[in-house]
Formats: C-alpha cells, sequence, structure tokens
C-alpha cells in the first residue's frame, strides 16, 4: 500500500477518534448540563438526537422543556450550542452561546398549578401563574449564555378548552440581561415593530418598550382576536416589579405610559377614538382566585385629569366583581378639556367653569345578583357652562326644528312649538295622559336630577340574570336628549354622551321639566311614520289629544317602547294579552298614586275603539 494512502486512512481513522470523543462528550456533556438544570428548576427537559456542529458546537433536536406543575411549556425544533471543546475553562466547557430555531412557548390557563385551589375545582391560581413566571424569569436569565438568538417564536396561549390565540415572532436576541425581538402581525406584513427590554432577576423587574420600526403604528393583535377592538399606538412603555408576600398571594407594582394610542370598535364608536397619549401607575395584588387593582398605589393620567380607580375581580363558583372610584372636586374645565376629539360631537368644545366631583360604586357577586349596588352621582360647585359645543344643548327650551332619523336617513323635520298645527302645549294635553305616560316610563321624573339609581339597579339585575340585555334603563329625561340630540344608535359613545347631555340640561336648569315633557310627547315616534302626539291622536282615534279618553291615553302609553313593532303588539284588529295586562297594572299604579279616583279606576274599559288610518295598517298582509 502507498505510504500516502497509509497517511490519509491514519488521518481519517484520527479525526473519526477525535469526532467520536467529542461526540461522545458533547452527548456527556449536555446530559450533565441537563441533569444539573432539570433539579435546579425542577423542569422535565427531553430531545430527540444530538450532533457536532464542527469543533465549537452541539445540535439538540426536538427539543422539550416542561416545568413541573406548571402551566407553561416549551417546545423547539433545534437548539444550536456553542462552545469550545478544544480549550476548555477551568471550570469546564464553558457555553458562549446558543442559537434556536422554531420555538414555541405554549401557555394554558387551565393546567397543573394554575388550578390548584383557586376558588373552586378547576379554577386557575392566579398567585400561581404570576409566581410562575417571575421565577421562570428569574431562572432562565442567569443561566443564559453571553449570547442567545432566536429565529422563528410562537406563543400560544389556550385559555378556554381548545380555543387558543396564536402569535409570531421572527426573531428574538438576548444579551445581558436585556433583549430585542422583532414582531410582525402575520395579516399584515408591512407592519413590523420592535419590542426591547430588559430583565433584573435580583429586584424581580421586567422593563419593556414597543415601537414600530418602520413608521407604521403598533396594533396589538390580542385585543383584536378577543374583544374585536383594533387598538393601534406608537409607542408602549411598561415596568413591572413583583413583590413577593408569599405563596398565596403576589404583589406587582408598575408603570405603563402610551403615545398614539388610537381605538377602534363596533360597539363602542362608529370612528376611531384618537386618545394621543396616557400614563398609569399602578399596584396591583394578585392572590389565588383574585385580582385586585388597589387604589392607594394606583394613579391614571390623561391630558389634565388624574384619578385612582379601585378594582376586585373574585373567582369563586361565579365571579365578583367590585369597582368604585371617588374623586373629590377638581376644576371641571380639566375634565371637558380632556375629552377625546371627536368622541362627543354635540359637547366637543364646550368651555366650562366651577368644580365637579364624581363617586362610583358598582359591586355584584354573579351568584347572587339579587345584592348588586350600584351609586353613580356627579356633584357641581359654582359650575357654569360659558359656551356649548357643537351643539347648543339649551334648544328645547325654545321652539326647534327637529329633525327625525330613520335607519341614518333624515325622513322628515318639525318645529316644535306654536308654529307648527301638529303641535299640543303641554297645557292643553290631557292629564291622564302625562300620568300614564310617566308611570310606565319614569314616574319619578319631576323629582330627579335625569338619573334614576334604583331603575339602574333594577337594570343590571334582569340583564345580568338574563346574561343579555333586556332591559335599559333611561328615565325619560334621557330619552328626550336622545330624540333631540343623539339619534337612536346603540354604541356605548352614544350612551355616555347621552349621560353627560343629560348632567348639563338637568344640573344647570337649561329646560324646565315642564318643557321636556311637551317636547317629549311632540316628538317620539308612536307608530309607523306617525311622530308626535298629535298625529298620534288623529291615527289611532281620529281625534285631537285634548280629547282623548283614560283608556286610550294608557293604550298611547303601551305603544311607546316599541312603535315600530306595532303589528305584534295585534291579534287582527285587537291587542295581543299584554296589552291587557299592562292596562290593568297601569290602572293600578295610577289609583295607587291618586291620579285617578277609584270611581274612574272602575270606569276604564281597556278595549277602546280604533277608528284612523291604524286600521288600514293592520289590515294590511
Amino acid at each position: 500500500m502507498p505510504k500516502v494512502l497509509i497517511i490519509i486512512l491514519a488521518v481519517l481513522v484520527f479525526i473519526f477518534c477525535i469526532w467520536a470523543v467529542l461526540s461522545f462528550a458533547a452527548r456527556r456533556l449536555v446530559d450533565r448540563r441537563l441533569e444539573r438544570i432539570e433539579s435546579a428548576y425542577n423542569l422535565q427537559i427531553s430531545y430527540g438526537s444530538v450532533s457536532l456542529i464542527g469543533f465549537s458546537g452541539i445540535s439538540l433536536n426536538d427539543v422539550t422543556f416542561v416545568p413541573a406543575r406548571s402551566s407553561i411549556r416549551f417546545s423547539a425544533r433545534s437548539f444550536k450550542i456553542y462552545t469550545n471543546f478544544i480549550k476548555p475553562s477551568e471550570q469546564g466547557y464553558e457555553i458562549k452561546s446558543f442559537n434556536v430555531i422554531d420555538m414555541q412557548v405554549y401557555l394554558s390557563a387551565g393546567s397543573s398549578s394554575g388550578m390548584e385551589s383557586g376558588g373552586g375545582s378547576g379554577s386557575p391560581n392566579y398567585a400561581n401563574m404570576v409566581r410562575e413566571l417571575f421565577d421562570g424569569l428569574s431562572g432562565v436569565f442567569p443561566n443564559l449564555p453571553p449570547e442567545v438568538s432566536i429565529q422563528g417564536l410562537r406563543l400560544i396561549y389556550n385559555s378556554r378548552g381548545d380555543l387558543a390565540s396564536d402569535y409570531y415572532i421572527p426573531s428574538v436576541r438576548i444579551s445581558n440581561y436585556g433583549f430585542v425581538a422583532r414582531m410582525q402581525n402575520e395579516s399584515r406584513a408591512s407592519e413590523s415593530w420592535i419590542c426591547k427590554g430588559s430583565y433584573n432577576p435580583r429586584a424581580s423587574k421586567l422593563s419593556l418598550q414597543m415601537y414600530s420600526d418602520n413608521n407604521s403604528q403598533i396594533q396589538l393583535p390580542i385585543l383584536k382576536q378577543q374583544l374585536n377592538a383594533t387598538v393601534r399606538l406608537d409607542t408602549l412603555a411598561l415596568n413591572l416589579q413583583r413583590i413577593t408576600v408569599g405563596n398565596a398571594k403576589q404583589t406587582i407594582v408598575g408603570k405603563i405610559g402610551v403615545k398614539g394610542l388610537s381605538i377602534e370598535q363596533p360597539s363602542l364608536h362608529s370612528e376611531p377614538i384618537f386618545f394621543d397619549q396616557g400614563f398609569a401607575g399602578f399596584r396591583i395584588n394578585v392572590g389565588k382566585n383574585y385580582i385586585e387593582v388597589d387604589s392607594t398605589g394606583t394613579n391614571v393620567r390623561y391630558k389634565r385629569l388624574q384619578f385612582n380607580p379601585y378594582i376586585l375581580l373574585v373567582k369563586n363558583k361565579d365571579w365578583r366583581i367590585r369597582a368604585s372610584l371617588n374623586k373629590p372636586y377638581f376644576p371641571a374645565s380639566d375634565f371637558f378639556s380632556s375629552l377625546p376629539a371627536g368622541l362627543f360631537n354635540t359637547i366637543d368644545g364646550m368651555k366650562v367653569s366651577g368644580m365637579v366631583s364624581y363617586h362610583l360604586l358598582f359591586d355584584v357577586d354573579l351568584a347572587n345578583i339579587d345584592n348588586l349596588v350600584f351609586e353613580s352621582s356627579a356633584q357641581a360647585k359654582n359650575f357654569k357652562i360659558l359656551s356649548y359645543g357643537k351643539t347648543d344643548i339649551s334648544l328645547m327650551s325654545d321652539p326647534f326644528i327637529h329633525k327625525v332619523f330613520d335607519g341614518g336617513k333624515k325622513v322628515r323635520e318639525m318645529e316644535v312649538g306654536p308654529a307648527s298645527a301638529n303641535f299640543t302645549p303641554i297645557g292643553k294635553l290631557p292629564k291622564n295622559l302625562v300620568q300614564a305616560v310617566l308611570v310606565a316610563e319614569d314616574y319619578s321624573f319631576y323629582t330627579h336630577k335625569g338619573f334614576y339609581d334604583e331603575a339602574f339597579v333594577r337594570s343590571w339585575k334582569e340583564n345580568l340574570k338574563a346574561r343579555q340585555f333586556i332591559r335599559g334603563a333611561s328615565t325619560l329625561s334621557m330619552q328626550v336628549v336622545k330624540n333631540v340630540f343623539l339619534g337612536h344608535s346603540k354604541l356605548i359613545s352614544r350612551k355616555l354622551e347621552e349621560i353627560m347631555i343629560v348632567w348639563l340640561i338637568e344640573n344647570n336648569k337649561l329646560t324646565s321639566k315642564s318643557r321636556m315633557m311637551e317636547v317629549y310627547l311632540n316628538i317620539i315616534e308612536w307608530g309607523p311614520n306617525v311622530y308626535g302626539i298629535t298625529e298620534a291622536s288623529r291615527y289611532y282615534f281620529i281625534k285631537e289629544p285634548s280629547a282623548l279618553t283614560l283608556s286610550e291615553c294608557i293604550f298611547l302609553a303601551y305603544i311607546i317602547p316599541s312603535p315600530k313593532k306595532l303589528k305584534s303588539n295585534f291579534n287582527g284588529m285587537r291587542p295581543k294579552m299584554q296589552y291587557y295586562e299592562f292596562f290593568d297594572d297601569t290602572i293600578k299604579r295610577m289609583k295607587r298614586r291618586r291620579v285617578i279616583s277609584s270611581y274612574e279606576a272602575s270606569r276604564a274599559d281597556a278595549n277602546v275603539n280604533f277608528r284612523g288610518a291604524v286600521l288600514n295598517h293592520l289590515d294590511q298582509k
């Protein structure tokens, strides 16, 4: 055999031996390191295979990390660990860096320790979830090599059975307790942003900053998926620090700030709401079965507003929810100047002076809804409206042109005043009509200041028991404001604007109660394209309002809640049984309140005679 060939074979054998020794050493190194990590951090670690990367690296394939009694799972297609096999240090082989390919972090709210002794069988243990998160970070960061990179990180959160939220992060780099992640919206490839931060294990302190890297706004995907809300922002800064009280309780203090915040949600407002920037410092206590936002350590600042909310969520068999806010007297101008532009069109730009205060208390145990507590009140001191916004909300005091909209389209205009042939002043309306409407809609109208807490409580109870919206709590004042200024859209922002306008009108006596009742009866819808009491009297009975009988007045009060569903209240030409029940109840309540006599009550007959155009409508197929 030629000498050269012998030398080549010898070299190959030597290389193979070295490679075999290194492979054995690599596997031994991996196994020893993993055993120490498993023992130190109570983990279960497994991998499929090990291979060398040259003389300086090890590749672990199909790796899984399973923390014992935890709701978190980690897996990766491969871990590439880089060290120096040729020249180890005095402490052994030192890992210089590692690279992770296709990593998944899976968090389930209903597994392992997250399920222990929450507040009932199968309930998450919220304190344990917080402890696991921070303990996990405190265990991982000190044991990381100087350089770590992750290509492809997927976060999967499963909160209810098989309903999972899935988020993808293309790349992450970790160095010296700091990290930088490039994040991307998979449905919009052009939207990407940077998330950078650091973690201090000794202080259990996490700092985060998120901002766009291509002059576009950040869209938070989790809220789009869970709440159908598009939330965008320019910058988000967050600082969290855990203060460990014990295994049964974890306390988190922190700060959060946002810039360029906008929210778009179909039930909230018809257009995106721009909040610009805000800041909050907070203190959150987390127990086995509760989460508490502590008002003594929580301060929210938005423009010129500051407040200290309290929120408590307790999970036993059902949820208990308690929220309170007490804001002592502060300049009213701070509130109105801080309202997001365009959110409340009617009062946008309003100027005020004086002071206001606010109190809110909401407390309900869903296992005992009948004990619900609701209190809401705003007080004023030397309050004055210096100038109105886009709309003069005092216009009801004088004759005005009322525009009627149906389905977003203007269907007619009507003058609410003596110049209109269809207008009937309050002095010419039957007393029984006004009283029947008050009994049916809002009997405390002449004594409350726009709001009736008992009606709100009844509404909350019925809606919560039914787990859907079945009863409103609008006072007559609120109905007037809705009809005159806002229309009938069912948006949360419109309801809030309605509440503010009612408060402004009632507390500043911009319109008298008598005039509000007069406007209400002359503009509301009483049937298909029938508006105002004058048209209604003619439509149903071919008579003027002043000639209405007690029975006819009660029937008209019955129609008010659902005028567009007129036919659904009839069987042929006669009202359904619900009307007769309403009639009897109204008669009893009017008699009990002494607005009619016993003689009038005994003479009242629910069988009214319809003679107007309503008969043609009911006769249509």
